[in-house]
């Protein structure tokens, strides 16, 4: 594959070698090649379209987004560029980036990041407030519209009736029924968000690189949306310790005030089950668990 797209498109420096990265997740959608260049090293991400419809999160995104993985990959430059001029972290440089035609695949081509792969085991105090004021500063990016990062065009009153049509459509597939269910359904009519701002719909450390103890570089921009920030937050609990999401918090809140999450918890946090966000497939577990702000 590497040899084909590199082969079709001249433009782009002369192949050397390319290897196939081990993919990171069973429902992983694309294919992640390192390729030696003439103009050094590159990751060439191949999408692999036929598997977008047996991926819980890009199928909840459709959904609820209108986002379609595919047809999105022609924008990451113009996602890089809105990401990387209010965020905090390095973006890698995207050379080339083109959604699916008939005569190839979908693909992003970035230059290669040095940094070593983020992990919840090496997450440090100081990770954790170079994050923090990453989320921050994309954060305060305030839109009054909700939907694609580059066309937010649905207004907040839309975002209940997108949510409710969202979780009756999945939760009857993966036979989510009461409790759960009915509290949410309940809650979510009370839902219509003030603001809304870049969220990174499948925030993870593995996302990140880090180097000499800082948080260095977001390598992965595929999930961003205009979405709700208590969205994200809630799926941040499930990843921060207690004292880590103090830490968040106090660092957080030197930008902008903490949302109140307590009224959209349990809707969001169905949503991201919904979504397979972290892999949990115990439902009461995922809705019980986790650090709250």
């Amino acid at each position: 594959m590497p040899e084909y797209l590199f082969a079709a498109n001249r433009h782009w420096p002369a192949l050397i070698d390319a290897a196939l990265m081990p993919a990171m997740f069973d429902d992983s959608t694309h294919e992640l090649w390192h390729c030696q260049t003439a103009d050094g090293s590159f990751i060439l991400k191949v999408c692999e379209s036929d598997r977008l419809m047996s991926s819980a999160t890009w199928q909840v995104m459709q959904s609820l987004f209108d986002f379609s993985l595919a047809d999105e990959l022609g924008s990451t430059q113009q996602v890089r560029h809105l990401i990387n001029q209010h965020g905090l972290l390095a973006i890698p440089d995207v050379i080339d980036a083109a959604a699916p035609s008939g005569e190839a695949p979908g693909f992003i081509l970035s230059r290669f990041a040095d940094g070593e792969s983020l992990n919840a085991e090496v997450l440090s105090m100081s990770m954790v407030e170079d994050f923090a004021r990453h989320i921050a500063k994309l954060h305060q990016q305030a839109k009054a519209d909700w939907g694609l990062l580059t066309v937010a065009d649905k207004s907040a009153q839309q975002w209940p009736e997108q949510l409710i049509k969202t979780f009756l459509r999945f939760s009857s597939q993966l036979k989510i029924g009461e409790p759960w269910l009915y509290r949410v359904m309940s809650d979510i009519e009370q839902i219509t968000p003030s603001w809304f701002c870049p969220v990174m719909l499948d925030n993870r450390w593995d996302q990140y690189l880090h180097s000499s103890g800082r948080l260095t570089t977001l390598v992965d921009i595929d999930a961003f949306v205009m979405a709700p920030p208590e969205l994200e937050l809630v799926l941040l609990e499930y990843q921060l310790s207690e004292a880590q999401a103090a830490c968040f918090a106090q660092v957080y809140q030197q930008y902008q005030p903490m949302p109140e999450l307590s009224a959209v918890r349990s809707s969001y946090r169905l949503l991201l089950f919904l979504m397979n966000a972290l892999g949990e497939t115990d439902l009461d577990k995922w809705m019980r668990s986790a650090t709250k702000w």
